[in-house]
């Protein structure tokens, strides 16, 4: 792989202010692994499409620690010489986030 895109797309419910999102891995301009439906905010896409790549073994070699943390995917692809973008829209609706 030379280059990998990550697409997310999160939502905010303004009722229990909790946010969701989904994502669209591209390796090489080609569909990968992606996320459906997830909980988490702010740039946890990044991190649900890593462990969406690394089960589908796309991430050979993820370093992983001992405090149950794993290298994030942009520090992967710099290690690896990937080039790494990733890119996020805030929708209005549960059913704007696809996936």
């Amino acid at each position: 792989m030379k280059h990998l895109h990550v697409s997310g797309r999160r939502w905010f419910t303004r009722n229990s202010g909790n946010t969701y999102h989904t994502a669209q891995t591209l390796m090489d301009g080609e569909r990968g692994p992606a996320v459906p439906f997830s909980y988490g905010y702010g740039d946890h896409y990044l991190t649900t499409a890593a462990e969406a790549l690394e089960s589908a073994g796309h991430l050979i070699g993820r370093e992983h620690h001992s405090n149950g943390s794993a290298e994030p995917l942009w520090l992967y692809c710099e290690r690896n010489g990937i080039k790494f973008t990733y890119e996020v829209n805030d929708v209005s609706r549960r059913s704007d986030l696809g996936g």
